[in-house]
């Protein structure tokens, strides 16, 4: 073992945030908090956490980029964001891209820009073209981009459509990376056409089980998408925390509850890719 010193002041320091945590609130912050929701506990920690790490993602493959506190699509996932832990299904595969293996980042339902900023900024994209059919959305994705120090290319359409789409120049599309994300309307957009406008791409579809008529609408979806691609089901990932320092003086409950995406259950992603040439 090594010197007793040493190992007490690591064991100090382990603790110092733990203890520091203990004397921060006042009596009346702890019974504020012993009657809040969970959503409302949820989004406290959240910005707790966002301003402990300044506003910029520390970890993953959007390292160094800025997050806006103003966010208009909901400021719980912010904290998760800046750990790199949202969407880490996503994340992974993004982590795995080369530069210059697609032509471009094509984000369907863009939000806030978490996506087709972060593309640019990490340099696995130097063209982005996002879809957001809100205005607040497209302004937010701007005013984003702008704060991150614009970087590369980045072009905001309204509504994705198959005229919108179909629109973009053949060179745009040929060849793209693809994320579908707009809360059920997947079912819609993607028709056979826009499928054979996208047959080129590498399309990855968050799927959205509690519309309507889920059932016949999603095997509609995989048979008509499995004329122009191979289909793989993305695994779901779990969200470890114990290895983040940031979170160490958080309770057990405050700490998952961060990691939380507020799914009503766990999440399909759907990778689309060109099909195989026939042997």
């Amino acid at each position: 073992m090594r010197d007793i010193e040493d190992f007490i002041t690591g064991e100090s320091r382990y603790f110092e945030p733990m203890l520091m945590r203990a004397t921060q609130s006042t009596a009346a912050q702890r019974e504020q908090w012993r009657t809040e929701t969970i959503r409302e506990r949820q989004e406290r920690i959240s910005l707790e956490v966002f301003e402990q790490l300044e506003g910029h993602v520390k970890y993953g493959p959007f390292t160094g980029m800025k997050l806006d506190r103003n966010t208009w699509w909901g400021k719980l996932d912010l904290a998760s964001q800046c750990l790199g832990l949202y969407e880490k299904e996503i994340l992974d595969i993004v982590g795995e891209i080369n530069p210059d293996q697609y032509s471009r980042f094509i984000d369907i339902g863009a939000a806030d820009g978490y996506y087709a900023i972060g593309m640019l900024l990490s340099g696995k994209f130097n063209k982005t073209s996002c879809f957001e059919i809100t205005e607040k959305g497209r302004e937010v994705i701007a005013k984003n981009w702008q704060n991150n120090g614009s970087p590369g290319e980045l072009r905001i359409f309204g509504e994705a459509t198959e005229k919108s789409l179909a629109a973009l120049p053949a060179e745009q599309r040929n060849n793209a990376f693809v994320l579908v994300d707009i809360e059920g309307f997947e079912f819609e957009l993607l028709s056979e056409k826009t499928l054979s406008l996208l047959q080129s791409c590498t399309v990855i579809i968050e799927i959205h089980h509690w519309v309507d008529d889920f059932l016949p609408r999603y095997t509609r979806l995989l048979r008509t998408a499995s004329q122009f691609f191979d289909l793989e089901l993305l695994k779901p990932v779990e969200r470890a925390t114990l290895h983040l320092a940031e979170l160490r003086d958080l309770t057990d409950d405050n700490r998952l509850l961060l990691t939380s995406e507020r799914r009503p259950g766990v999440m399909r992603f759907l990778k689309l890719s060109p099909k195989s040439p026939s042997i």
